[in-house]
């Protein structure tokens, strides 16, 4: 997806590449500058708004009237988003994001729990012998991949697929943006005619999953077109999939760089899922949105033209001092925690419920199984950042069994 180019100023954050984990703490550093020097800024080169206090951020992600998320060039235009409930306002909203009342039925739901921890228990099964594993490779990942994989009745011989397409992001290390963006329109393509196939196939041949509930769906009485049934599919499946893959490795990390809240869970798991939400506060895995202005709007005391692109800072907003007391300090305990983790208003995250239940089943068993869980000394941590924040590898040991 190609995305509006962001610039790093002085002392600031420069997304759409690999950063180290002292760049990105170095980036709340210039967070906290920005939001008492210039808390709505305009980018000179790029001409991007953007902004970093937590009620200026709530207003841009709520106020879909003057801050819209249709026609935000490489956001919801030219992209796989465009057609999607992510890239749609109302009325036409309202009427996408009834689907997501379609996936996450209480039937579906309910039958979740056991699958997660069948999964999860699976996962750990195969690294516990090893005393050591990736959290990102052999957890984050492969978990909401089959998680997601199985709601929606993909054929296990097919799981795979879901690996090929996540393992062929490019970056911009090894690719030029020319060539970043052929391979992401390819994989595009590719998952587009898998899921119209699948789709068909269970107007076929129904069976007891999503795809074939999708199939079926109506909406005010009207079936959804092809168009807006695959976008569907491939939407849940990177929102359901990236939220709870960056999730629980942001957890992992958090846990092991604040060992003292990481045994309390050990010795309380009940307090879970309140510290799933101090990590979703602490370190985001949605870092930013875009948005474009409908008409001249004045937001923190400046004056943003119509048709602007406006770039609100989640991170930012999950540590303002104004929303949250002592905003750097980790606590698992945090009451209340407002966060904008998963964003707000009616674009909230679709993947956002099942992402807190993944994490909520699957990190207290990691905690419980992996005994003397500890992150491998000096290994450099890398982070793929853009409006998601993707931790690339974390390798940890642990008592082996």
């Amino acid at each position: 997806m190609q995305q509006p180019q962001t610039h790093r100023g002085a002392r600031g954050f420069a997304p759409f590449r690999i950063n180290t984990l002292t760049e990105i703490l170095q980036s709340y550093e210039w967070f906290e500058q920005m939001r008492t020097s210039s808390p709505v800024y305009q980018d000179e080169q790029t001409h991007l708004w953007q902004v970093f206090r937590y009620a200026d951020v709530q207003k841009v992600v709520t106020d879909y009237q003057h801050f819209s998320s249709e026609a935000v060039p490489g956001f919801s235009e030219d992209s796989f988003l465009r057609d999607t409930v992510v890239a749609k306002d109302p009325p036409d909203h309202r009427k996408l994001r009834n689907l997501v009342n379609v996936a996450f039925t209480p039937r579906a739901v309910s039958r979740l729990d056991g699958l997660v921890a069948q999964i999860t228990q699976e996962l750990l099964d195969e690294a516990l012998p090893q005393g050591k594993m990736d959290v990102v490779s052999d957890i984050a990942f492969p978990l909401p991949a089959k998680v997601i994989a199985e709601m929606l009745g993909v054929p296990r011989e097919d799981w795979d697929i879901f690996r090929r397409w996540a393992i062929s992001e490019p970056t911009e290390q090894v690719t030029s943006r020319e060539e970043a963006l052929r391979a992401r329109q390819t994989m595009g393509q590719q998952m587009y005619e898998y899921f119209a196939g699948l789709l068909a196939e269970r107007r076929r041949s129904p069976r007891e999953d999503l795809i074939t509930s999708l199939s079926r769906a109506e909406i005010d009485g009207e079936h959804l077109s092809e168009d807006e049934l695959v976008n569907f599919c491939l939407l849940l499946l990177a929102a359901g999939q990236e939220t709870t893959k960056n999730l629980i490795a942001n957890a992992i990390l958090c846990f092991t760089e604040h060992p003292e809240a990481m045994q309390r869970l050990i010795a309380e798991p009940a307090l879970m899922p309140a510290a799933i939400e101090e990590v979703l506060r602490y370190l985001a895995p949605v870092w930013f949105l875009f948005r474009r202005t409908t008409t001249e709007v004045e937001l923190g005391g400046q004056r943003i033209p119509a048709n602007s692109i406006v770039l609100p800072w989640l991170a930012s907003a999950n540590r303002d001092p104004e929303q949250f007391p002592d905003p750097n300090r980790f606590d698992i305990q945090r009451e209340p925690n407002r966060h904008l983790g998963f964003g707000h208003g009616i674009h909230f995250c679709i993947g956002a419920p099942l992402a807190r239940l993944e994490a909520k089943i699957a990190l207290p068993m990691m905690l419980a199984q992996l005994k003397n869980l500890q992150r491998v000394p000096d290994f450099p941590i890398t982070v793929r950042s853009g409006v998601v924040f993707v931790i690339q590898s974390l390798p940890i040991t642990f008592v082996a069994s």
